[in-house]
């Protein structure tokens, strides 16, 4: 063999070690890398699956409690006031409306409970005639120094001012029906459902002006607006 061909052959050997030696090293750390990513990747997956879920476990359970539970809690609240004593609403109390001689274009809403116990009339009746949108307005000036409770068996009274005496109100007709709902203690919206009142004659002349008198303990100052 000779010389050149002899240091060609230990040339190649040492190329070959040195391709074989690189790729086992090469092999090792990206195997590692791979694997070392792999799992963190996986780490941070089940770490975002258990936050999600977690978030999600949260916002369910914070719905279930403060949502259906907040809000009948919200509604019981509406229904007892701090005194205790229970709202007047639908199921405990009748309700009638009246003609009156005078004042003029006025209505009287008698409220009576038939409950075995007392009830609370709170602020002033919602009416809502025929299928209005909104219910009527309320004269400020005639809230009551207390809420007026009612024994049972005991009446609350409303003075309704249907339409304007000169025909100012504007938007007169004849309404066939009258709906009356109660309000809660907190001041909000009603409790209980509407009840249908029927009207003295069977339609009533309102316009735009109609106004409801506050929850009052006689009929005196329920028609005195």
């Amino acid at each position: 063999m000779t010389r050149t061909r002899s240091l060609r052959l230990a040339a190649a050997a040492l190329t070959a070690a040195a391709a074989l030696t690189l790729t086992g090293c090469a092999g090792g750390d990206g195997s590692g890398a791979r694997t070392s990513g792999k799992a963190d990747s996986s780490a941070a997956e089940d770490s975002a699956v258990t936050d999600q879920d977690g978030a999600q476990d949260g916002k369910a359970g914070g719905a279930g409690k403060n949502g259906a539970e907040g809000q009948y809690g919200q509604n019981e609240a509406a229904k007892t006031g701090k005194d205790g004593k229970a709202a007047c609403t639908s199921d405990t109390v009748k309700v009638v409306a009246k003609s009156v001689p005078s004042p003029v274009n006025h209505l009287l809403v008698v409220a009576t409970n038939t409950s075995k116990a007392p009830c609370v009339a709170h602020g002033f009746p919602f009416l809502r005639f025929d299928a209005d949108q909104a219910t009527a307005g309320v004269v400020e000036e005639s809230r009551p120094q207390a809420v007026v409770t009612l024994a049972p068996g005991a009446s609350a009274y409303a003075g309704v001012l249907a339409s304007s005496a000169d025909g100012s109100g504007g938007n007169v007709r004849k309404a066939r029906k009258l709906a009356v709902s109660f309000q809660g203690a907190d001041g909000g919206g009603s409790v209980g459902g509407q009840i249908p009142v029927a009207l003295p004659g069977g339609t009533l002349a309102v316009d735009d002006s109609a106004r409801v008198t506050y929850w009052q303990d006689a009929q005196a100052p329920a028609l005195k607006w």
